[in-house]
């Protein structure tokens, strides 16, 4: 079959773009306040490549990380002729996927086929809502190789496990296909025919850089993850061999001239053994180029000494807040003065740190923001991000919204987490939300500037992405935003602090506490 895998465009244009396949959470970006990112699109690359073993004709286009219009993509998918088009779904962008779907469907008369997350929860919508011969549940890699095969030899789709599809006038679900054990059964993921010089992390510090995955999978259980509870629908872990780790390493240094590798694992250090025996590996065969990797901060200090010998030049990871009641309610179970220990650790050892905060967890006060905004303002990570809490449909934060009247609206174009908050609460209105992460964000600026190697560091990655002229255009825009209502936006929300503290104090002294 002519099998074609796009990501379509979304939004961009000369203020803001957007993301979604590949990214923890589909969000729109403000070019002015944010480094350039387009993640690289594991699901749709590893489907690519497995259907091409299977012996089928297979384009895949990233309409949005090449920055491509609706009617440019389209009209590329035209100009194909594909016999199916698969496309990647998101929740605040879904409302523009189902109508590029229906164009394909006009344009090609191609069998459309969903993925992503959105998709694999709310199958029913989807498909009622817009032309689809089915939609792929969750992992995909091995359903949607059976999908075809079934399609193409005229079977019946009752056959193929992880899918829901059109029956008529009648939705069906199939039930869940087993996770895939054996990771390194799997082919490398499609890249020559994509975009690669594109594809970079924020906090890479190198370009180019090159992500891949040691892993699948997570053991813990955060309730706002869509990873453990959506899309692999359990919290397996499930590590590829160290060798083959490296292996890919090597392929992607010499055929795309990777200066970094970036491990977009759900978290390369959830397993000890498996972040250390990688490292072992690097060090056994002599792979000497940097590498960086999504982690979290359960690690310890002979750990990180062997990450950094191996050429470990920085780690990513989620601390999300520092209020323990939040922590307790997202089922995060993260000593924060461990983190503090973490991170010191990791400056002493030359390992730079990128720490992600959220504003707006289960039951958020204007208390536990000033906390969290605290708490990172001191922790001091070379980089960090802040966004907007989502609350994502399958999660167990999404049913626990629901289930307490959390949610302010039913329109998925605003589940953005990068900064359109969809929740309230007694003690945090979404504007307290959206002054808390404004301060964030202009903090995190400040602080990078405190640290001219880290800040020249990343001027020479824009330069290698941008050029001189880009450079000068991204440092001008930044300036600008970081010096735009700084003060002011940093009075308000501390006086709204302050107020809160002062509430409760009063509330304490007429209960005679």
């Amino acid at each position: 079959m002519r099998i074609m895998l796009v990501n379509s465009p979304w939004i961009c244009d000369d203020r803001r773009t957007s993301v979604k396949a590949g990214a923890r959470w589909p969000h729109i970006r403000d070019r002015k306040k944010t480094l350039p990112y387009y993640p690289y699109p594991f699901a749709m690359a590893y489907a690519a490549s497995v259907l091409k073993r299977a012996g089928h004709t297979v384009r895949m286009l990233d309409g949005v990380a090449l920055e491509l219009t609706g009617p440019a993509a389209l009209k590329e998918t035209i100009d194909w002729n594909p016999e199916m088009v698969i496309l990647e779904t998101s929740t605040p962008s879904i409302e523009v996927d189902l109508a590029f779907a229906r164009e394909v469907a006009a344009g090609t008369g191609a069998m459309i086929v969903y993925s992503g997350p959105h998709a694999t929860v709310l199958f029913a919508d989807v498909l009622e809502h817009a032309p689809g011969t089915a939609v792929l549940r969750g992992e995909y890699d091995d359903t949607v190789v059976h999908l075809a095969g079934v399609i193409a030899g005229g079977g019946d789709l009752a056959e193929v496990t992880g899918i829901a599809w059109r029956d008529g006038d009648m939705i069906r679900v199939n039930s869940h296909r087993a996770l895939i054990t054996d990771l390194d059964s799997l082919p490398y993921p499609e890249r020559d025919s994509l975009p690669m010089e594109r594809y970079t992390d924020p906090a890479c510090k190198k370009f180019p850089n090159v992500s891949m995955v040691t892993s699948r999978g997570c053991p813990h259980q955060c309730v706002f993850c869509l990873e453990s509870t959506v899309f692999y629908h359990s919290p397996s872990f499930r590590p590829r061999n160290p060798e083959r780790v490296v292996d890919e390493m090597e392929f992607v240094v010499d055929r795309f001239g990777a200066r970094e590798v970036y491990f977009d694992d759900a978290s390369f250090t959830a397993s000890l053994p498996h972040a250390r025996a990688v490292a072992e590996a690097m060090i056994r065969r002599g792979f000497r180029v940097p590498w960086s990797a999504m982690a979290d901060a359960r690690v310890d200090d002979d750990t990180l000494r062997l990450l950094k010998a191996s050429g470990c030049i920085g780690l990513k990871f989620g601390v999300e807040t520092a209020d323990p009641e939040r922590m307790a309610m997202i089922n995060k179970h993260l000593d924060l003065d461990h983190v503090r220990r973490f991170v010191s650790t990791c400056h002493r050892l030359g390992i730079a740190t990128h720490g992600t905060f959220m504003f707006g967890l289960p039951g958020e006060t204007r208390a536990s923001l000033h906390r969290t905004l605290e708490y990172a303002r001191r922790l001091r990570c070379t980089t960090s991000q802040f966004s907007v809490a989502t609350p994502f449909p399958g999660t167990p934060f999404y049913e626990e919204a629901v289930r307490k009247g959390w949610l302010i609206t039913s329109d998925w174009s605003r589940w953005d987490g990068a900064g359109s908050p969809v929740l309230a609460y007694p003690d945090c209105t979404p504007d307290d939300i959206l002054h808390a992460l404004e301060c964030a964000r202009k903090m995190k600026i400040r602080i990078l500037l405190t640290r001219p190697a880290v800040a020249i560091q990343y001027g020479v990655k824009l330069y290698r992405i941008k050029g001189w002229r880009g450079l000068f255009r991204e440092l001008v825009a930044k300036t600008g935003y970081l010096l735009s209502r700084t003060r002011r936006s940093r009075d308000r929300f501390t006086d709204r602090c302050s107020e809160h503290s002062t509430d409760r104090s009063r509330e304490r002294s007429s209960n005679g506490v």
